[in-house]
């Protein structure tokens, strides 16, 4: 370790505008961490999806002569990692004496050994452990471990409906029920079965898993929590509350398509358990051998509000679709992003923040109204984009989007702005439950009754009305028969 200590907030602040380490993040875009750029001095973005049309300095595209085809995005990390043009900036960055860092959502042990060959360091947790922890099964196990209860549940192999029943009579489940798989993104894996049709609807998916989970369905408020396991204990987050289904965002009934920052609509107490149950699981993980970031999704039972019941709901091992929120909070903006303590993490300076009092300062810091909606094509046919809106600040005036300026992300939007991240531009192919663009508003989004606020249904009609499509040609028909079996990743989709 090195004889430097961080002791204070301002000290980690000015040791990373500083430090001349070099740190790369590699995904399709730069979505979840896209401010780390203003606290990170040496912050490079390896994208494939330019977002900004070349105009963020922090974003570097690898240049390709045909559009690839990609199987995952593990494949796509391997083709941005690996291009030549990457590989040389890395080397001139070593060359210099400088250590390089990387960074990805999800990688593969391909991936662990691609950095190792580049004599760059990973800094993210084994990817054998990071499977290990994703899987929702082994979730429920880590919570029971650390008294945080799960919905009532089983874990079981489902071979048929009928098996299905009598487990919903043995465990006391009741006649309506969720059942999730191992593993899987936006509420894809995740089905609401009430009777026979419902069951066949999703039958072989079930039938397929070894095990899934089946869950009591109750009515729920579902919250997001971000912290960060480090040898100095775990750091939290403000309480995000999720936004789900809404038919006009995602395609998908279960499907996460948005967030607000909104831990006001909670009591002390229900924060308090909260904020203990992230600690709690936190400390699990370090001692499983995981460091650094991750995500937690609470499950609140509104059933009685004056007693709501606190419920894990999963556990993701990595960044978020939440990450760009938590660290672009008020909170974090007053404060430092809690990513930095993920790199200080893996860093070889010390700290001796106090984990308690920082997480105090989370729960009682003011939290003014901050909240993102992710735009999904919710249609089955493919289609083109004809028009969306480019990167930057908007304001709504007389029903319509005006564009006031360019910027990198929404920190400094005023009250009366909003942000828009576009992910996919004029003429490129969208499919069903592809991301077209990303909307930040300091405003609030939903109640706690799960409804969206008069202001989001609004923001979603007048950015609805500026994104056209129009059919395909014979000839696109024909292309896109073409790669059929390899559809093309590019959207942030399961990157978020």
């Amino acid at each position: 370790m090195s004889a430097q200590v961080l002791h204070t907030i301002e000290d980690v602040k000015r040791y990373f505008l500083e430090d001349e380490t070099v740190y790369y993040f590699i995904s399709a875009t730069n979505f979840n961490l896209m401010a780390m750029a203003d606290w990170v001095k040496c912050w490079g973005n390896v994208n494939f999806i330019d977002c900004y049309d070349g105009q963020n300095e922090s974003v570097i595209l690898p240049e390709y002569n045909e559009t690839p085809v990609f199987k995952d995005i593990e494949s796509i990390n391997q083709f941005l990692l690996g291009n030549k043009d990457v590989v040389a900036q890395i080397r001139k960055h070593q060359d210099e004496g400088r250590s390089t860092r990387a960074m990805f959502l999800f990688y593969d042990r391909e991936l662990e050994e691609l950095v190792s060959s580049l004599d760059m360091e990973l800094i993210m947790p084994p990817n054998k452990l990071v499977k290990q922890i994703d899987n929702k099964i082994t979730t429920t196990e880590i919570g029971n471990s650390v008294d945080v209860p799960s919905v009532p549940n089983a874990l079981v192999k489902i071979e048929n409906f009928k098996q299905l029943k009598d487990v919903m009579t043995e465990y006391d489940l009741g006649d309506d029920v969720v059942i999730q798989t191992a593993y899987g993104d936006s509420g894809k894996t995740t089905f609401f079965v009430s009777n026979e049709e419902d069951y066949h609807a999703v039958a072989d998916r079930v039938e397929a898993e070894d095990q899934v989970k089946v869950m009591k369905r109750i009515q729920c408020l579902q919250v997001a929590m971000e912290a960060c396991a480090t040898r100095s204990g775990t750091y939290v987050g403000p309480i995000l509350t999720e936004i789900i289904g809404h038919p006009r965002l995602t395609p998908y009934k279960g499907g996460w398509c948005g967030n607000d920052v909104n831990p006001h609509i909670f009591d002390e107490r229900t924060q308090a358990i909260m904020y203990d149950y992230t600690e709690r699981l936190g400390r699990a993980l370090y001692d499983r051998g995981y460091r650094g970031y991750f995500e937690v999704d609470y499950l609140l039972d509104v059933a009685d509000k004056d007693d709501m019941q606190v419920y894990l709901g999963e556990l993701n091992p990595r960044v978020t679709g939440i990450s760009a929120m938590t660290n672009m909070s008020a909170f974090c903006n007053h404060n430092i992003p809690l990513f930095l303590f993920h790199l200080l993490e893996f860093s070889d300076v010390e700290f001796d923040l106090d984990p308690a009092e920082f997480n105090m300062q989370v729960r009682s810091f003011e939290h003014q109204d901050f909240g993102q909606l992710i735009f999904k094509y919710t249609d089955s046919a493919l289609q083109i984009i004809t028009d969306v809106p480019e990167t930057g600040v908007y304001r709504v005036e007389g029903g319509a989007l005006q564009f006031v300026r360019y910027a990198d992300n929404p920190r400094k939007i005023a009250d009366d702005e909003i942000f828009i991240l576009r992910i996919l531009k004029q003429g490129e192919y969208v499919y069903k439950g592809a991301d077209v663009l990303i909307l930040f508003a300091n405003r609030r989004l939903q109640d706690e009754t799960n409804t969206l606020t008069a202001v989001a249904d609004s923001l979603i009609d007048t950015v609805q009305e500026t994104v056209t499509y129009r059919e395909l040609t014979d000839e696109e028909v024909q292309l896109t028969q073409r790669y059929a079996k390899h559809a093309s990743l590019k959207s942030a989709d399961d990157s978020l």
